[in-house]
């Protein structure tokens, strides 16, 4: 038999460091488990044999798609991240879930308490002792998922996207309709936001550990944790950032101000990611200047820049359904959010929500209006490195050059 385990893209060392132990491997072989598959995430010294206390093990970081795994397991230890249990859960799969204590307030530890009837929970340290008292019979079958179980709104009962259009100077309306919500939402947002995406995830896997960063628009700073240990967090929401200066458990450094400002010395960050956030700017003008600072914070001699926006195209997992009268153009729209304390209260974001091929085309008249060579080959210029659509957005990754 399987045990396969997930620790998401977040790094939770203790959680590895546990399945590796030798008592945890005794005790999966004394239930007849002969094979343990380890998802690692960042895990840093993932060295480990490939047999032990008769168990075989297999290690790898990542995967776009964990669905097979979850598929072929007969048991999945995990992250309490709430995709994983809902999706394993769904599967009928037996879990046991750990829920990690560095992530922002400890929402793990709750979701898995609200559906401990589905599943078993255990710490770190108790690990061992739950594998041994463990029995799948005496858990509750999960029933067809309809929203309730998680004390929030049904999708087919939320409130819905609509159109709308900016009827006031862009600084004005993005105040109205974007900034003064963050910051009336920011406690139960950051709830919501904890899992990172695995491309944006990679990339940070990806960047030299003395580089110098910037997360242009870090909300609540779920991605200053992923890398170096000199990432600045940029924000207008002073209530995200109040939470942002200690995600993952440790003093960030963030900065209050606006994306569009040239906040920075030229060139000073080795890379920059912009995640979710130029889709709030009003005006196509607005968010090609956007893009131009996050070109001007970098190097121009090896600078890279990450680069996600909401897509009109959604996924069949998205609870949104986007209104669209140009397909070729985008579409502005309000998002709304449902008060977490009244239900009865929702606060209309401002979106600007990229058709295919937006995004690119924006990027490369940034670019040129910058006098930069976009493409290869070049004395001085701006390389696409990917670009793409995932799960609901647009990503571009950019790389500055100079010869």
């Amino acid at each position: 038999m399987l045990v396969f385990v997930t620790v998401g893209t977040f790094q939770f060392d203790a959680l590895v460091d546990a399945v590796l132990d030798p008592a945890l491997l005794k005790a999966l072989r004394n239930k007849g488990y002969t094979r343990l598959v380890v998802q690692y995430g960042l895990y840093k010294e993932p060295n480990a044999p490939t047999e032990r206390e008769g168990v075989q093990i297999e290690l790898w970081p990542a995967k776009p798609s964990l669905s097979a795994d979850f598929e072929r397991a007969d048991l999945v230890i995990g992250h309490a991240g709430a995709g994983t249990i809902l999706e394993v859960l769904r599967l009928g799969k037996p879990l046991i879930v750990v829920p990690n204590p560095t992530l922002l307030h400890n929402h793990q530890t709750e979701l898995a308490n609200a559906l401990g009837e589905y599943l078993s929970t255990s710490s770190v340290a108790d690990l061992v002792a739950t594998v041994d008292a463990f029995d799948a019979a005496n858990l509750t079958k999960f029933p067809a998922f309809d929203g309730t179980l998680l004390d929030s709104p049904s999708p087919s009962m939320a409130p819905a996207v609509t159109m709308t259009s900016v009827d006031a100077s862009p600084d004005v309306y993005e105040q109205d309709n974007v900034h003064s919500v963050y910051d009336e939402i920011a406690s139960h947002f950051s709830q919501t936001r904890y899992k990172p995406w695995p491309i944006i995830a990679a990339f940070l896997q990806s960047i030299h550990p003395t580089w110098i960063g910037l997360d242009s628009g870090t909300g609540n700073g779920k991605y200053l944790p992923l890398c170096c240990p000199w990432t600045i967090g940029l924000d207008r929401s002073r209530n995200l950032l109040e939470i942002a200066r200690t995600a993952g458990g440790a003093v960030r450094e963030v900065v209050q101000g606006d994306v569009l400002d040239n906040s920075w010395r030229t060139g000073v960050f080795d890379y920059a990611i912009s995640i979710a956030t130029i889709h709030h700017l009003a005006t196509p003008e607005r968010r090609r200047r956007a893009i131009q600072q996050l070109l001007n914070a970098v190097s121009p001699h090896h600078g890279r820049v990450l680069i996600y926006v909401w897509a009109t195209r959604q996924d069949e997992q998205s609870k949104r359904s986007v209104p669209i009268t140009d397909a070729s153009n985008g579409q502005d729209v309000f998002v709304p959010w449902v008060s977490q304390k009244d239900q009865t209260r929702v606060f209309n974001r401002y979106y600007h929500m990229f058709a295919d091929g937006e995004l690119d085309a924006l990027v490369v008249s940034a670019a040129q209006e910058m006098g930069l060579h976009v493409g290869a080959g070049a004395s001085e210029g701006v390389e696409i490195v990917q670009q793409g659509w995932e799960r609901s957005n647009h990503f571009v990754e950019l790389r500055r050059y100079k010869r």
